[in-house]
């Protein structure tokens, strides 16, 4: 529903209503969790879907990062940004097509498995047109550049558990389950 007056409804009942509208949660672990609920139990079927879903934990921790920094106003961005979970859905694309998404049991054509995952691309994707079309100051430009930078590289999807940096509470990493999945790459 629209708060714009029309003439097909009454502006009393709309000034008597109760308004509410839908924040992302505070703080970085119900944000992490809210992304994984939102995903569901299944994940997009990919050709590399062990580094895929690793990916999907560095792009998480990336949105949840952007968000986060909202809170701290002019200290976390220069700028207010309004990034949402469709930047989030279309990054996650974004991945499963440079991790070959699997369509009608095959690889997307565009799709080489031998070819290493193009890191700059998917930082370039990530970091300049999806959330960066929004961002203008340099200062913050430079800030979502460095967060790419950091996250999407091959220490991504390594065998151990990646963490998000040494300064970091060492309860957010991705599970050490995760050597015990056989990859679609082996």
């Amino acid at each position: 529903m629209s708060a714009n007056p029309t003439e097909n409804f009454p502006i009393s009942i709309l000034q008597r209503s109760v308004k509410m509208t839908v924040e992302p949660p505070r703080g970085i672990k119900p944000n992490m969790s809210r992304l994984y609920r939102n995903i569901g139990s299944a994940f997009t079927h990919c050709d590399k879907s062990q580094a895929f879903r690793k990916a999907i934990f560095g792009l998480c921790w990336f949105h949840t990062l952007l968000l986060e920094r909202k809170k701290f106003k002019s200290l976390g961005w220069n700028n207010s940004y309004p990034f949402n979970d469709s930047d989030w859905q279309v990054c996650a694309d974004t991945l499963a097509n440079y991790m070959g998404r699997i369509r009608d049991n095959a690889p997307i054509d565009s799709y080489n498995k031998k070819a290493a995952i193009p890191w700059q691309a998917i930082q370039y994707l990530i970091a300049k047109a999806n959330y960066g079309g929004r961002v203008t100051d340099d200062i913050d430009i430079r800030l979502i550049d460095v967060y790419s930078n950091e996250i999407f590289n091959d220490d991504l999807i390594a065998p151990e558990k990646w963490r998000p940096g040494p300064d970091i509470d060492p309860h957010y990493s991705y599970t050490a389950e995760e050597a015990n999945v056989k990859s679609a790459q082996d």
